[in-house]
């Protein structure tokens, strides 16, 4: 599917709301943006208007504004997870229900492992 200008400008309207600013013209993080309002406006692209970019292109594009409206921007529909599945191993049996996962709940479960892992080894990845 091609997104049509339409959802362009959705997208554009959601980038805006997520980094509270008009002018798009930058990088994400450069605009001020979280990982975390990333994934959000990820996967509310995907889930409501079936326009799938990969997190990785949002958070290293040099323009937000340039990748949300190029007509050959890395944009595709109904395409895979982006998320590599994991090598072999016990989480094996739980990776179908994780892909399945919208992207900001899987970010989401990241954060609190990754707080998990820090409390624990005291600080120290």
């Amino acid at each position: 599917m091609t997104p049509t200008d339409d959802v362009h400008a959705q997208a554009l309207k959601l980038a805006r709301t997520y980094l509270g600013r008009d002018d798009l013209s930058g990088g994400w993080f450069d605009l001020g943006g979280s990982s975390l309002d990333a994934a959000r406006l990820v996967s509310s692209l995907d889930h409501d208007h079936g326009w799938t970019i990969a997190l990785q292109d949002l958070l290293t594009a040099p323009s937000v504004a340039d990748l949300l409206t190029a007509p050959g921007a890395p944009v595709t529909a109904d395409a895979p997870s982006p998320v590599a599945a994991p090598a072999a191993g016990g989480a094996d049996a739980l990776w179908p229900a994780l892909a399945r996962l919208p992207a900001d709940e899987r970010l989401a479960l990241a954060h609190r492992l990754l707080g998990y892992v820090l409390r624990e080894s005291g600080g120290q990845p």
